[in-house]
């Protein structure tokens, strides 16, 4: 009977026990889905707050007009100058100035360089500069005249407000900016970049990074050539009626020889390699994943985007900018734009001119960019 009674006695603590541990169980288990719940929310709740406040619904502010000064280096170095000078309107002789650090500065009413000899400041010539015969100038030189670099000098850089003349095997480490016309002799090194508001004239074996000018030329250089004007653009349908790329261009999946006497309505995508024959005049932009080629004498009116190489033959002519994931070569007579059509040859690998050569606007490799006019010095 004691038993009994002990055993009846323990049930109720059981069934208390029991029912602390359903309900914490239970709690762990709501806690567990809760935050299950809350891991799934997170990466959802930036979109759900913009829903909300929307804050990025307008366009970033991006200046679509803007263009990139060809010749920033030359003008920004001028700027400098003339600010740390005060308009340097006293007498010939040697400065001290604090530019990026404190430098010389040696005025000149005009400067004639001896050859062979070695300039540790920066020059500026009120007047005409001379640069001798494998003269070394370690600093910046700046004529507000024309200059005019002797064989096998080595500079730093070369601003000139008049015209200027490179003879052969001459050395830029830096950058060369003149406001006039510019003759770069055979053999010379341009550095990272050279300008010209003229012409600039390259001749043989000439090598560079980015060039500009009005327009780029290579020796043998016989003027301009005229272009057939632009062709209307292609009207681009309505969005819905956009289903895929056949929409909008006219695309070809191999290789695509065009020639003389066939048309496109629209542009052109090519998934092999693209030749455009002799006489043949393609009036569309292509976009080719192999290479183009162009013939001699033929004609592209519109812009190429190229992954491959670009070659474009003796005497042939691109209206529109070249841009080449590989190398660009220009045979000789080539032409890519005209007077008053600012337009681009990139090449990211390489960039090769031959003679006759000219090019409006902008010349650009990340790689070797080279003047081969074989048979011309």
């Amino acid at each position: 009977m004691t038993r009994r009674l002990a055993g009846l006695s323990l049930l109720p603590a059981t069934a208390v026990t029991a029912g602390a541990a359903t309900h914490a169980l239970s709690f762990e288990a709501a806690l567990l889905l809760g935050a299950f719940g809350l891991l799934i929310l997170v990466p959802f709740m930036p979109g759900l707050i913009e829903i909300w406040r929307p804050r990025d619904r307008y366009p970033l502010p991006v200046d679509m007009d803007y263009v990139k000064d060809p010749r920033h280096l030359g003008r920004s170095a001028r700027a400098l100058l003339a600010v740390a000078l005060r308009g340097d309107q006293g007498p010939a002789g040697r400065r001290t100035v604090t530019l990026s650090k404190v430098e010389a500065v040696e005025v000149h009413d005009r400067l004639d360089v001896s050859a062979g000899a070695n300039l540790s400041a920066i020059q500026l010539a009120r007047g005409p500069m001379v640069v001798g015969e494998r003269a070394t100038c370690d600093r910046d030189l700046y004529a507000r005249a024309g200059a005019r670099i002797g064989e096998g000098a080595v500079l730093r850089s070369l601003a000139c407000d008049g015209r200027a003349a490179l003879g052969r095997g001459v050395s830029i480490a830096r950058w060369l900016d003149v406001e006039g016309d510019v003759h770069v002799g055979p053999q010379s090194h341009l550095g990272a970049s050279a300008a010209a508001a003229g012409f600039l004239e390259l001749a043989d074996g000439v090598t560079f990074e980015r060039l500009w000018g009005s327009p780029v030329r290579t020796t043998g250089y016989r003027g301009p050539r005229e272009l057939p004007p632009a062709p209307a653009p292609f009207a681009l349908p309505d969005v819905l009626e956009i289903r895929d790329l056949e929409d909008l261009a006219s695309l070809h999946r191999g290789d695509l020889v065009v020639g003389p006497g066939e048309t496109f309505d629209r542009p052109l995508v090519v998934r092999g390699d693209l030749r455009i024959e002799t006489d043949a005049v393609v009036d569309r932009t292509v976009k080719v994943y192999g290479d183009l080629t162009l013939a001699p004498g033929a004609l592209l009116l519109g812009d190429a985007f190229v992954e491959g190489s670009v070659f474009v033959g003796e005497g042939a002519a691109v209206r529109g900018c070249i841009f080449s994931q590989d190398s660009v070569e220009l045979g000789r007579g080539a032409r890519v734009g005209a007077p008053g059509l600012v337009k681009s040859v990139v090449g990211k690998r390489s960039v090769t001119l031959a003679g006759d050569v000219a090019i409006h606007g902008y010349v650009l490799t990340d790689g070797r960019g080279c003047v081969i006019c074989r048979g011309s010095d």
